[in-house]
């Protein structure tokens, strides 16, 4: 791994390549070890909180919708920016990623209380690199509510990541061997 990248296109681009690798191989127990620490850090949550349907590259989380002491929304991608709605069923939308279906509620962003957020790439201090359309960026410039990135352990660099100040931070990061704290590592 590079100490530092020269820019967010080359580590995007090691972090693909590492993920075709990583993902091709099944990933299995990871993505159970993943759903334990999930589940244990959404046991003292509350409210309305926001999920995702993972691209086949991305660690899952749409069994969290079982969580019955949860509410849940779900993105729909719109003109550059997410949108969250309660999801009864899914279509196909673009970016091959299932969204809530057209007859399901909107939720506005304030009223949630919290979003599990995939990404490429993230390091400690809840820095993001996504796939580099800035959807989760733009959607969360003004939220207020709880932001944990979810990805397994080889997507967490020990390196700085190439960064700007439109850039969402995370504030929890959980993988496959439990949470990290970022403000602890900032």
């Amino acid at each position: 791994m590079s100490g530092s990248w020269s820019s967010k296109k080359e580590c995007r681009s090691f972090f693909k390549s590492l993920c075709a690798s990583q993902f091709a191989q099944g990933l299995v127990q990871n993505q159970q070890q993943l759903d334990l620490h999930i589940r244990d850090f959404l046991k003292s949550q509350s409210g309305v909180w926001g999920a995702y349907r993972g691209l086949p590259e991305e660690a899952k989380v749409e069994d969290v919708k079982n969580i019955s002491h949860l509410s849940w929304v779900f993105p729909r991608m719109r003109e550059g920016h997410l949108d969250f709605f309660e999801a009864r069923d899914f279509a196909l939308g673009p970016y091959g990623v299932w969204e809530p279906s057209q007859d399901s509620p909107q939720k506005d962003i304030t009223s949630i209380d919290g979003l599990l957020i995939p990404g490429l790439v993230f390091n400690k201090n809840g820095n993001r690199l996504g796939k580099g359309k800035g959807f989760y960026d733009k959607t969360l410039a003004s939220y207020q509510g709880v932001k944990v990135g979810i990805c397994f352990d080889f997507q967490v660099s020990e390196d700085r990541l190439p960064t700007e100040a439109h850039d969402i931070v995370m504030d929890y990061i959980i993988t496959e061997t439990g949470l990290i704290d970022c403000s602890k590592h900032r």
